[in-house]
């Protein structure tokens, strides 16, 4: 089990780093300006849409387009919980007083969850509220809460983030900079973009099988893979991030 004292220290740490409490509101606040920005855009789109477009159109995933600059910034604030100590210099100090490192990692995952998992839960709401009612007050067609895509949105998907900030997490330990491993986990998350540009094969396999994307799309309800199967590929894929980020960490000096 994590001790209490293990993650009020790791707690501390999280608020007293000011770029931490900044990504964190940032994360939020470019959420809803994103939801603001893509539901206008989108009721652009449908007033100018032909009558076979709009039979077509897809108000959640026109509105929540967003969420791919939002992952970039999660990804980022769990980068930070572990790299941030090497930056500073005060690993060999934490590990000194955590004692075990497994248990020590294991409090960072914790906070990291217990923290990104708010604000994820924050930046998707206020990026799918705003992004419905702009549809909605343009005259576009819009989607209610209770429709079921939109509460696998609204449920699922501050999932999906956390478990990216755990991926950030796993690879702040694994490269131990802040500037690597955002730069890693940017080029990871933006791959998916590129696919369209990719041989036929390659492209198929980047935009059904990526494991963030898979996740993504089982969200939006567009992925070749049942949910279920995406969402166990995405989850299988941190994991194994996080294991080697263990076995790193525990097999080399801080």
């Amino acid at each position: 089990m994590i001790a209490a004292g293990a993650l009020r220290a790791e707690w501390t740490k999280f608020s007293s780093i000011r770029a931490t409490m900044v990504l964190s509101l940032a994360t939020v606040v470019v959420s809803g300006l994103f939801g603001w920005l893509f539901g206008n855009a989108a009721a652009g789109d449908y007033a100018l849409a032909t009558p076979r477009e709009r039979l077509d159109f897809d108000p959640l995933a026109a509105g929540m387009r967003g969420i791919f600059i939002g992952q970039l910034l999660i990804s980022a604030l769990g980068v930070l919980v572990a790299s941030s100590e090497y930056g500073s210099g005060t690993m060999h100090a934490t590990l000194a007083a955590a004692g075990r490192r497994g248990r020590l990692l294991a409090a960072k995952a914790a906070i990291t969850v217990l923290t990104a998992l708010p604000v994820s839960v924050a930046s998707v709401w206020l990026m799918y509220t705003l992004s419905q009612s702009t549809l909605a007050a343009s005259g576009a067609p819009s989607v209610m809460p209770g429709d079921p895509a939109a509460l696998a949105m609204l449920l699922l998907g501050p999932v999906v983030l956390a478990l990216l900030a755990l991926f950030g997490l796993a690879l702040g330990f694994l490269l131990r900079g802040t500037a690597a491993a955002v730069n890693v986990s940017t080029a990871f998350l933006l791959l998916p973009t590129l696919a369209s540009s990719s041989p036929g094969i390659l492209r198929h396999l980047i935009e059904n099988y990526w494991p963030s994307t898979a996740a993504l799309q089982a969200l939006y309800g567009t992925t070749e893979l049942p949910p279920v199967a995406a969402f166990g590929l995405f989850v299988a894929f941190v994991a194994i991030m996080l294991i080697a980020a263990f076995v790193k960490f525990n097999h080399r000096d801080a």
